[in-house]
């Protein structure tokens, strides 16, 4: 029950660094990255204007992905980040 509990608890820790990691990206978002699936086709979209205090925009899950249905995805079919990196890291 001990171990059970202990992983338990290093999941729900996880969880909430990524999410206090997830929170301090979106105070300085200023892109959104997104891979469409339909067309194969990786998309930035600038959204620095839209985080200022005067708009009061907060890019949370919701409202981006309401933006990108905007502008013409559909969500079910892409994979997309909120970051405040302007260009893409490519791994090995």
């Amino acid at each position: 029950m001990l171990l059970i509990l202990t992983t338990m608890s290093d999941t729900i820790k996880k969880w909430h660094d990524m999410q206090e990691e997830f929170t301090e990206v979106t105070k300085t978002a200023k892109y959104i990255f997104l891979l469409d699936f339909l067309d194969g086709k990786v998309y930035r979209y600038d959204i620095s204007l839209l985080c200022k205090k005067e708009n009061e925009w907060n890019p949370d899950t919701e409202s981006c992905e309401k933006f990108l249905e905007l502008v013409g995805h559909k969500v079910n079919n892409c994979e997309w980040m909120v970051t405040n990196n302007k260009n893409i890291e490519y791994g090995n």
